[in-house]
C-alpha cells in the first residue's frame, strides 16, 4: 500500500475510496435502492444508520454508533482526505495515514457485519 512507500496522502485517499466509495456506497444502494450522490463519509454513515434502524437492524446500527463515537476524529480525517487529496495539495503524516487506514478498516468491518445481518435476515 502507498503508506509503506511514504505516500501518505495517497494512502489516505485510497483508504477513503475503499471505505466510502467502494464499500459503503454499494451497501447503501442495496439497502435504499439507489446510490447516493455524495462523497462525505459522515453523510454515508448517517444514511446507513437511518437505513439500519428503519430495517430493524439494531445490532449493526449500534456498531455504527460505536464506530463514530470511538473514531470521530479519524473518520473526519478520512472524509477530509477525499476532498483534500482530490482538490488540493496535501502532505499527510505517517500517523495521519495510519489513522485513515485504521478508520477505513473499521468501516469495512462494519460493512461486513451489516452484510452478515442482512444474510441472516433473508
Amino acid at each position: 500500500m502507498a503508506a509503506g512507500q511514504g505516500e501518505y496522502d495517497l494512502a489516505c485517499f485510497e483508504a477513503e475510496q475503499a471505505a466510502a466509495q467502494l464499500a459503503l456506497k454499494p451497501l447503501l444502494y442495496e439497502l435504499l435502492g439507489s446510490a447516493p450522490r455524495i462523497h462525505d463519509l459522515g453523510e454515508f454513515l448517517g444514511l446507513l444508520h437511518r437505513a439500519l434502524e428503519e430495517g430493524g437492524l439494531e445490532g449493526p446500527a449500534g456498531l455504527l454508533v460505536d464506530l463514530v463515537r470511538g473514531r470521530r476524529r479519524d473518520t473526519w480525517l478520512l472524509s477530509d482526505s477525499y476532498y483534500r487529496g482530490r482538490y488540493g495539495c496535501v502532505d499527510y503524516t505517517a500517523d495521519e495515514a495510519d489513522r485513515c487506514i485504521g478508520a477505513a478498516r473499521e468501516v469495512l468491518r462494519l460493512v461486513e457485519e451489516v452484510r452478515r445481518a442482512l444474510e441472516e435476515e433473508a
